[in-house]
């Protein structure tokens, strides 16, 4: 070896030294938890265990395309939270009885207090329960009412998610077809469970 050389050793210390600025910053928002990033990124190194620039891509990839399919989940659970209070007035604005409402806002009162008593404890949420039941529903139609009124939204997150999903698959495949044998080990069998 010539002088002045690196040897690999010494190439893969300085590359490891250089990762976080050749792949940047995470993609996390000011919502969202770094530590728990660091945590993914740390258990996807663990187990694909790079060597060089191309495979801590592909790591940083499934990390970053994880992380998005995490955010699209927690988005979906939390677009519902946001509508559940309006479709549940929707469900039991649609039925209640309005005869004995006298004046109308009477119903539109009852309607609203009902929806709010969802949010003040179990024992209130099991009276709105036992009110839905009367007319054959239960908690789930406010759920489908939810799917009714943010119908655009969700479908719009569940493409967003399967988009992700199908990057995800796709640079697993990826990554393992450009890994070489030796790496995997004595046998197909002896890899971690990673899509083929």
């Amino acid at each position: 070896m010539s002088e002045g050389s690196l040897t690999s050793v010494e190439t893969r210390q300085n590359l490891s030294r250089l990762i976080p600025d050749i792949l940047g910053h995470p993609p996390v928002l000011s919502t969202e938890n770094r530590q728990a990033y660091d945590a993914l990124m740390t258990q996807l190194v663990l187990e694909w265990k790079p060597r060089n620039i191309i495979e801590w891509t592909f790591v940083d990839d499934l990390a970053n395309i994880s992380w998005e399919i995490f955010r699209h989940r927690r988005a979906i659970v939390n677009l519902f939270a946001i509508s559940f209070k309006t479709a549940l007035k929707a469900v039991l604005t649609d039925v209640l009885p309005e005869e004995g409402c006298k004046p109308w806002f009477d119903h539109y009162d009852t309607v609203k207090g009902l929806a709010q008593a969802w949010f003040e404890g179990p024992q209130e949420q099991e009276k709105v329960k036992s009110e839905l039941a009367k007319y054959g529903l239960a908690a789930e139609a406010i759920v489908a009412q939810s799917y009714v009124l943010r119908r655009d939204e969700l479908h719009e997150l569940h493409r967003l998610l399967a988009v992700a999903e199908a990057r995800r698959i796709g640079t697993i495949r990826s990554f393992n077809e450009y890994l070489p044998c030796p790496h995997w080990g004595k046998s197909q069998l002896s890899k971690p469970n990673r899509l083929r």
